[in-house]
């Protein structure tokens, strides 16, 4: 029997890495309350490891929930960025990860507060100019587009993920009317 050498601490940033992409698909497919087991096989790593990295379900839910972030910041940061480019992102985000939005949506602790502060933060800049451009009505706010955001995440939360991008396109293309110049 051949055994994986334990590479030991060296190891700690690749199988955090790991855990996070293997936990997004797991809830992606089959919901936050999918097995944790499955996130550490689909991984490639021993339960001991992920638990080592993410005490609780919640802890990794988050892990993927602030990764997510992490890219909406970047982009949102890129001077050339526009607020659509944004805005796809977040859908593409949403479409992958709903359940771990939905799941971080419904608790009311101070990390996810914290999470939404960041995102509104990331967003204003964009929001700002697509006011200044015409392409956002002159009272559409960060709130309102926080709050289409919730929407969409809660639209698509029961669908099977190949009904998610149509539904959450047609939702945007009403959403943009309400929001856009009139």
């Amino acid at each position: 029997m051949v055994t994986k050498a334990n590479r030991g601490p060296s190891a700690a940033a690749e199988n955090r890495a790991a855990l996070v992409a293997a936990a997004r698909d797991v809830f992606a497919e089959q919901g936050v309350d999918g097995p944790i087991s499955a996130v550490a096989r689909r991984a490639g790593v021993g339960q001991a490891s992920l638990y080592r990295h993410f005490p609780t379900r919640e802890s990794l839910a988050y892990a993927v929930f602030e990764e997510n972030l992490d890219a909406i910041e970047a982009l949102a940061a890129d001077p050339t960025a526009t607020l659509r480019d944004v805005t796809d992102l977040i859908t593409h985000q949403i479409e992958g990860s709903a359940a771990v939005i939905a799941f971080a949506s419904r608790d009311e602790r101070p990390e996810m507060r914290a999470l939404e502060r960041r995102t509104a933060r990331a967003i204003t800049e964009k929001v700002d100019a697509a006011r200044a451009e015409g392409v956002l009505a002159e009272g559409t706010s960060v709130d309102d587009l926080m709050l289409a955001i919730g929407m969409m995440s809660s639209l698509v939360l029961g669908l099977p993920a190949a009904a998610r991008h149509p539904r959450i396109e047609q939702a945007w293309d009403l959403l943009m009317r309400g929001l856009g110049p009139s």
